[in-house]
């Protein structure tokens, strides 16, 4: 009797130690995935931040040319900098 149980516990660590192995592996397994979704995801938002600076530019370009609809936007982009120009003046001037 006693050899019995002996027998079943061995044999439930047993099987509890093989799907501990089971959770490390799939544990290791996910820590790389994670990993490289973190390293994909900087890289997108380099990409993002990129592209938006390429558009702004591109903004600025066209509303630079005659036909542009854009030129309303180049105009704001010019007087929002004077002003902030105007104001580090007077501050320097203090």
């Amino acid at each position: 009797m006693l050899l019995n149980n002996l027998n079943s516990l061995n044999e439930k660590i047993n099987t509890l130690l093989a799907k501990l192995n089971e959770v490390r592996k799939l544990n290791q397994e996910l820590e790389s995935k994670n990993e490289y979704l973190v390293r994909s995801n900087k890289d997108l938002e380099k990409k993002i931040k990129i592209i938006q600076t390429k558009e702004k530019q591109l903004k600025l370009v066209g509303a630079i040319s005659e036909d542009s609809d854009n030129k309303q936007y180049f105009k704001n982009k010019i007087d929002y900098l004077i002003q902030e120009i105007d104001y580090c003046i007077d501050r320097i001037s203090v």
